[in-house]
């Protein structure tokens, strides 16, 4: 029902539409497509996926590099001794103990 008079006399209430015919509900058979179609592509990701990863994993059978360990350890480091300079004469005469 349409209000009569200029739009400022309203307010802020806006009329409500008239209603519109309920949405067709899609039948089970289309649903059941549906699902299966994304079943499928699901299972073609999956798939792509672990043969993806066995590529990118080959490299590594063919170099048969060391999977959690090292083919030879390594060699501890030798500790350096760093020797401190001699004090000259003139500094020791200038320390003065406290």
């Amino acid at each position: 029902m349409p209000h009569s008079g200029p739009p400022s006399t309203r307010g802020h209430l806006r009329l409500a539409p008239p209603p519109t015919a309920p949405a067709r509900r899609d039948p089970r058979t289309l649903l059941l497509v549906r699902a299966a179609a994304t079943t499928v592509a699901l299972a073609i990701a999956t798939l792509w996926a672990w043969l993806s990863t066995a590529l990118a994993l080959a490299p590594l059978l063919w170099r048969r590099a060391p999977i959690g360990g090292r083919l030879r350890p390594l060699r501890a480091p030798d500790a350096r001794v760093i020797p401190f300079p001699q004090r000259r004469a003139q500094e020791q005469q200038q320390a003065l103990p406290r």
